[in-house]
């Protein structure tokens, strides 16, 4: 009884997710253009803002190539201008584009480290590796944080202690999302 309870809490669990998203993502949309729209066309249409919305997305989209490509440009000057927000926009604009695959991605290895102590390993991903001229070889390594990944630890890992993982950065980043619910079939190779 129990095990079918769970099956279809597993089924309904991420629909249930989904629809609440995308609810309040069209609740928003529509709190946003209601105002400008309603009294064009004298009345409420509900999720008319959502369809909007996308809509806007879909024209950015198609003209990307030259003008948004432009205006983006303009926008990142003028933020990029703000001691703070500026620094903060550029970083995320880069994890962004590093993420969605626009530039030679960071979180292409999956790794695991001595972490938080040296008898337990933590999964990650190594972001660069530099030369010590004193010291040798070291990895930068992000270590992600359950469940919310965008939030971790930075840690300067001698590379002898990194152990590159046979993963890929979609079943590492499953993993941490759903804290080890979701593992790939083989994790034999997470030691030293």
């Amino acid at each position: 009884m129990g095990r079918i309870f769970g099956r279809g809490l597993i089924v309904l669990l991420p629909l249930t997710i989904t629809v609440l998203i995308v609810g309040f993502v069209a609740g928003l949309a529509d709190s946003i253009f209601a105002p400008l729209v309603d009294p064009l066309i004298g009345r409420h249409i509900p999720g008319l803002g959502l369809v909007i919305l996308l809509g806007i997305v879909f024209v950015i989209g198609l003209l990307s190539h030259r003008v948004a490509e432009v205006l983006g440009r303009w926008i990142e000057r003028g933020i990029v201008k703000f001691p703070f927000v500026g620094r903060v926009y550029v970083t995320a604009k880069q994890v962004a584009m590093s993420v969605s695959g626009g530039q030679e991605s960071s979180f292409d290895t999956v790794v695991s480290v001595p972490f938080p102590t040296e008898t337990s390993l933590a999964i990650g991903f190594l972001t660069r590796v530099f030369t010590n001229d004193q010291n040798g070889e070291y990895g930068i390594v992000y270590i992600p944080t359950t469940p919310i990944p965008s939030s971790g630890f930075l840690l300067v890992v001698p590379m002898s202690d990194i152990r590159i993982l046979n993963m890929s950065s979609t079943e590492a980043m499953q993993m941490v999302v759903t804290g080890g619910v979701v593992v790939p079939g083989d994790l034999g190779d997470l030691g030293k």
